[in-house]
């Protein structure tokens, strides 16, 4: 049978007592059993003292308490340290929380602190603008005198007029490019250069575009620039070579206009025959070039009564200086002058 730990104790105690009894009656009957009851007892006494001996099956009530208190000491300690380390991670999340949370003010103040500079520097510029303007705009700064320079077609009263500035007003009331947008809506204006003088002086420098070809129409003539603008309709002969064979239409001829596409590339091969010439020496004798067929331009010399068919722009320099052998050796005679072998070879036929 299995007996609970304090119950064995207390048997064990008892038993003791009622054979301390038992020895004590028979004390006067026999000494000799006596002195050997004395020693077993002191035997058995040695062998069941529980303060002194373990028993088997057996547990003292302070071996118990001394195991359990060893048993809970780690238990302690492990809890104690969960804790510590609780307590730590939490004690560095709140310190990252609290370096999060400080740098977050700081940046936000940080950029509190740049929008407000920046807005400072926003409201001082637009204040130094806003003064500037309002000094510009006062009566310091007004016209006194338009001067124009560098102009020879159009007149200097027609280029004030255009320009829209007047004596007396603030120079600065109206924008460089809409003064030269003004003078640039007549066609032999190529761009004006604008100098303001706090002295009250404008200075309008003009650079114009020159007629460098007619086109010959039924009763007029157009004047256009090497870059193929039209400058001015008139019934009046320039000494300029005349261009025949073009294909913008009448309608589209107006000053201020341009010719179409195909007729300014075609231009941009005569541009080559004239520059050609200067080195010929023939520039100052063309009188007209026909531009009908790319492949095949014909220049007249009206004053030899010749008439030289180029061809393409091929060689064009070579073309040209044979043919002014041609014409300095065929004085006098009407013809043609053509060309074979690639402009290496330059034949003359005389028309009877």
């Amino acid at each position: 049978m299995k007996k609970s730990k304090g119950q064995a104790v207390d048997l064990l105690y008892i038993n003791k007592n009622t054979k301390k009894k038992s020895t004590g009656q028979n004390k006067t009957k026999n000494p000799q059993k006596k002195n050997k009851d004395k020693t077993k007892q002191n035997a058995k006494n040695e062998i069941i003292n529980l303060d002194n001996e373990i028993i088997i099956g057996l547990t003292p009530k302070k071996a118990e308490k001394e195991k359990k208190t060893t048993k809970r000491k780690p238990n302690n300690t492990k809890k104690i340290k969960n804790k510590k380390t609780k307590q730590n991670a939490a004690r560095t999340t709140k310190k990252r929380l609290n370096n999060r949370e400080a740098q977050e003010i700081k940046k936000k103040n940080t950029n509190k602190k740049r929008n407000f500079k920046a807005l400072k520097w926003v409201t001082i510029i637009i204040l130094l603008i806003g003064a500037i303007v309002l000094f510009m705009m006062s009566s310091i700064f007004n016209i006194r005198q338009i001067v124009v320079i560098n102009n020879s077609k159009v007149s200097s009263e027609e280029i004030i007029e255009l320009s829209k500035l007047r004596i007396n007003t603030n120079m600065f009331r109206i924008m460089n490019g809409t003064i030269r947008d003004n003078i640039k809506t007549n066609a032999y204006i190529d761009n004006v250069n604008i100098k303001r003088n706090i002295n009250g002086t404008i200075t309008l420098d003009i650079q114009e575009r020159k007629s460098a070809y007619m086109l010959k129409r039924e009763n007029d003539y157009a004047y256009i620039d090497n870059q193929g603008y039209i400058l001015e309709i008139s019934q009046d002969s320039l000494k300029v070579p005349i261009i025949t064979g073009f294909s913008t239409s009448n309608e589209e001829i107006k000053a201020g206009n341009r010719l179409t596409v195909d007729d300014l590339n075609k231009l941009s091969d005569v541009n080559k025959i004239i520059e050609a010439s200067k080195n010929s020496g023939l520039e100052d004798i063309i009188t007209e070039i026909d531009i009908s067929n790319s492949m095949g331009y014909k220049v007249l010399i009206s004053k030899e009564n010749k008439l030289i068919n180029i061809g393409d722009i091929k060689n064009i320099n070579i073309k040209l200086q044979m043919a002014e052998k041609i014409l300095s050796s065929e004085k006098g005679k009407k013809g043609e002058i053509y060309f074979q072998e690639d402009g290496k070879k330059a034949v003359f036929k005389e028309k009877v």
